[in-house]
């Protein structure tokens, strides 16, 4: 894919608030999607996988036009809405039935609000993942670990899941030997892109959804929020920061917890493992909560504990380096 971007002009180029020094052609989510799209139309020929590929090809459409020119909000909702709505829910059958014991007794079903609220949920996750992926390797390292996370857990489970999410892993892995950085690698030679984000955002909330609904569930539903917890956290810190310091909640900025780990004085490669090694924490906390089978309700509680001390740690750290990058600033200008 790399040879047909540059020759169309589809690349991301330097400047602004991007940190590469390079041209660097947007294939990685055409060649992630192509990948499971082309393989898993022999393999596993289904409904649900019509679905898969439905809302991954909508999204694909979506992102490819967002890299090359902005799209309005409106129409990027309106489009992950069709992508889930019909992909996910329609065709795939994948949807929020209930949200287990969040009160602490009967389960929370979700009735006639399941397809409503599946939309929201899933949208949510993707446009989560899409907001995060600023750094080389950061979306597609979370998708592996959780997407590896959630094969380790359905082993045994449907041989259609067990191919997609094997498929997903290994197109994942073969872009990240083109976008992470190494010692033989000092940059990215191709990128995500929001076109792979977006798919990637899709599919982590279709295998979440799915493995945490129905008779066949692997996890409870709210452990697949705490497979999320970094991203979604931080994506609802900086949309309600946003709209405090009156902007819109989807304007872009560099306050993402990957921009502060950055600020605080670590490389692109230490940023990012320091920001998994959070990710993985918020994984295996959800994990061993639900092996040690803690009440859901008290899951739950814990997860917004979490959210509001992100939240204090946030404000606390960035209110320490503003100072510092101001005089850095005054100094490189003196």
């Amino acid at each position: 894919m790399k040879p047909l971007c540059l020759k169309i002009g589809h690349v991301d180029h330097p400047g602004g608030r991007k940190g590469h020094s390079f041209s660097t052609p947007l294939c990685g989510g055409l060649a992630i999607a192509g990948t499971i799209v082309l393989l898993g139309m022999g393999l596993v020929p289904s409904r649900q996988f019509a679905g898969f590929a439905f809302g991954i090809t909508v999204l694909l459409v979506l992102g490819a036009l967002d890299d090359r020119k902005h799209v309005p909000a409106p129409v990027r909702l309106s489009m992950q809405t069709l992508a889930v709505g019909a992909g996910m829910c329609f065709f795939g059958e994948v949807y929020l039935q209930n949200l287990g014991s969040l009160t602490g007794g009967a389960d929370v079903e979700l009735g006639g609000h399941a397809i409503w609220f599946t939309i929201f949920a899933a949208v949510g996750v993707i446009n989560a993942v899409n907001m995060v992926d600023g750094m080389d390797g950061l979306a597609g390292g979370f998708a592996v670990l959780v997407v590896g996370i959630i094969l380790s857990l359905a082993a045994g489970t449907s041989a259609v899941n067990i191919v997609l999410l094997c498929l997903t892993i290994g197109s994942i892995l073969g872009f990240l030997m083109f976008n992470l950085r190494t010692p033989w690698q000092r940059h990215a030679r191709i990128f995500l892109g929001d076109a792979g984000s977006l798919v990637l955002g899709f599919i982590l909330a279709w295998f979440a959804i799915q493995g945490a609904q129905g008779p066949t569930a692997v996890m409870d539903p709210i452990t697949a929020v705490w497979l999320f917890g970094l991203p979604l956290v931080d994506t609802v810190y900086l949309m309600v920061s946003r709209v405090a310091r009156g902007k819109s909640p989807l304007a872009a900025d560099n306050y993402h917890f990957h921009h502060l780990l950055q600020r605080a004085g670590l490389s692109p490669g230490w940023a990012l493992y320091a920001w998994l090694a959070v990710a993985g924490s918020f994984v295996a906390a959800g994990l061993f909560a639900q092996a040690m089978e803690i009440n859901e309700g008290a899951r739950f509680v814990a997860f917004l504990a979490v959210f509001a001390v992100y939240c204090g740690l946030m404000n606390a750290c960035w209110a320490k380096l503003a100072p510092r990058a101001s005089a850095k600033v005054a100094r490189s200008s003196s």
